[in-house]
């Protein structure tokens, strides 16, 4: 994607995320979707992450093994602000924002903050959002910040492709061969 792309991202609302129970493996494949922009091929969430969450009371246990919209909306916040925070930081966060709101209040906050701060980083200006409550504040500072990252691994990438091409496409080509040799494993 490119900056100006970016730069009309929107996260998706709680209302995008499905409205059904989902098993683990079905969780990770919808929120990898969801993630890509911020991880590309990376993985952002693994079944062993969620169960620590779940362990540590980050996020709600399943129910018969199965998560909804609100487990996956968390999982969503968590990913992002886990890239640069502690977890426990992250957490603390969210945390605050939850105060008295519901998970879909608290999601549409966080998405809010989260596109803001996508437009903020990627078309290079300020918007005329105001934040006056200071966990609303704390929260797009947080936001800005993944997004300053996600800018920063873009501009080193196409650094990187115009020193020398063939240099930066060999690890994507390994990458490439190994996730299909994984896949021709998994299929034998």
């Amino acid at each position: 994607m490119s900056g100006q792309d970016l730069a009309s991202f929107r996260a998706p609302g709680y209302q995008d995320l499905p409205d059904l129970d989902l098993y683990m493996d079905q969780v990770i494949g919808v929120l990898e979707k969801h993630l890509c922009v911020f991880f590309g091929e990376e993985k952002a969430l693994t079944s062993t992450m969620i169960n620590n969450y779940v362990k540590n009371r980050l996020l709600p246990p399943p129910v018969n093994k199965k998560y909804n919209r609100r487990h996956l909306a968390r999982l969503y916040q968590l990913c992002i602000l886990k890239s640069f925070m502690q977890l426990s930081d992250a957490a603390a966060l969210l945390g605050a924002l939850e105060k008295g709101a519901t998970p879909e209040e608290t999601h549409e906050r966080f998405r809010a903050a989260l596109n803001d701060a996508m437009r903020n980083v990627f078309s290079g200006t300020r918007g005329k959002e105001s934040y006056p409550d200071p966990v609303e504040k704390a929260l797009l500072a947080a936001c800005e910040t993944a997004a300053c990252i996600l800018r920063a691994r873009i501009c080193f990438d196409e650094a990187r492709l115009k020193e020398t091409p063939e240099k930066a496409e060999k690890p994507k080509k390994e990458a490439k061969k190994k996730k299909e040799e994984k896949a021709q494993k998994k299929s034998s």
